[in-house]
């Protein structure tokens, strides 16, 4: 009986993206290669690997940011609960607004907190009023473990916050237009120790609304933070499943080798 309950618990659990033969090309390098991977809905996706394996590129291909690289090609399929991504019909000013991202290095709009938070509702029209819009701002902030530090200085500057400060405002940034997915380009690489430990507190509370994918460098934070976790290396998917199974009993002696520091 209790296998028959854990089945259905898994079974509960839908894919919000799934990627199928997905090949990336920078002019004539073939930089990805035939990945496929299924994303669940709330619940955080690590990508791993050596430097230069794809596992960036591949997370850019899932809200079009390769797009806006003139050399950069994507082939395969990408769907969002079976909407192609890719197809001509979709802006992808509506898909980011759809798939949220933070980038490595905190990179706040040179505004205030308040319309750092405020600028995806205004442009994107998700608010009907001042009111609205506070309630908004007020909200994003919170779940990204903010508010208390800014709600007496909302209208300084964004750039004047602390590193680990400016990453959460750019995290409440980014859930603001009500995201499903939110993407995280190693989104702790340029902070201390104390503000990396916030910043994967509140990953850990976002999965409970969004699908979260996280890009790191730090296998130590994978194993911390994520439920899945894919292995890249030179451009493929090596191996794909349940963090603890890829750490402490991975099925490919590549990603032994990775994890164990053997290659790297």
């Amino acid at each position: 009986m209790k296998d028959m309950n854990m089945e259905s618990r898994v079974l509960i659990q839908s894919n919000k993206i799934e990627a199928r033969k997905v090949q990336v090309y920078y002019g004539t390098n073939h930089a990805i290669k035939d990945v496929d991977v299924d994303i669940l809905d709330k619940t955080v996706t690590a990508f791993i690997g050596p430097s230069g394996c794809g596992k960036s590129t591949f997370l850019r291909c899932l809200n079009r940011m390769n797009d806006t690289i003139p050399s950069c090609r994507v082939e395969g399929l990408i769907t969002i609960e079976g909407e192609d991504i890719n197809d001509p019909r979709v802006d992808p000013v509506q898909l980011r607004a759809k798939v949220g991202m933070v980038f490595q290095k905190p990179n706040p709009f040179p505004k205030s907190i308040y319309d750092n938070v405020a600028y995806g509702p205004k442009i994107h029209g998700l608010t009907r009023n001042k009111a609205e819009l506070d309630d908004v701002v007020e909200s994003c902030l919170r779940k990204a473990a903010l508010w208390n530090e800014v709600k007496d200085r909302l209208q300084a500057p964004g750039t004047g916050l602390s590193g680990g400060q400016q990453q959460r405002l750019c995290i409440a940034r980014a859930i603001a237009t009500s995201p499903e997915v939110l993407l995280m380009d190693e989104p702790c690489s340029a902070l201390d120790p104390i503000a990396t430990a916030q910043v994967e507190e509140l990953i850990d509370d976002l999965r409970s609304q969004f699908s979260v994918v996280i890009v790191t460098h730090s296998m130590q934070q994978a194993a911390r933070v994520s439920q899945r976790t894919a292995f890249f290396h030179l451009g493929n998917v090596v191996e794909y499943g349940e963090t603890t199974q890829i750490f402490t009993n991975p099925k490919d002696p590549r990603t032994e080798s990775y994890i164990t520091g053997r290659i790297g």
